[in-house]
């Protein structure tokens, strides 16, 4: 995640950037993403499962 307080060898230059990684580093996400399974029919499972097939097979 870059932001405009690192660096591009990741130095963080200020108090204020160290504090906020830190902040970043220590707190839990905020939420967990949810997959609505039911959009996910048999047909287009199969479907996805053979196009990267194809792909991993180049």
């Amino acid at each position: 995640m870059a932001t405009s307080s690192f660096s591009k060898d990741f130095t963080l230059d200020s108090k204020k950037a160290v504090d906020s990684f830190t902040k970043m580093i220590t707190s839990p996400t905020k939420s967990t993403i949810k997959i609505d399974r039911t959009l996910t029919s048999p047909e287009r499972e199969r479907r996805g499962e053979k196009k990267l097939k194809q792909m991993l097979s180049r």
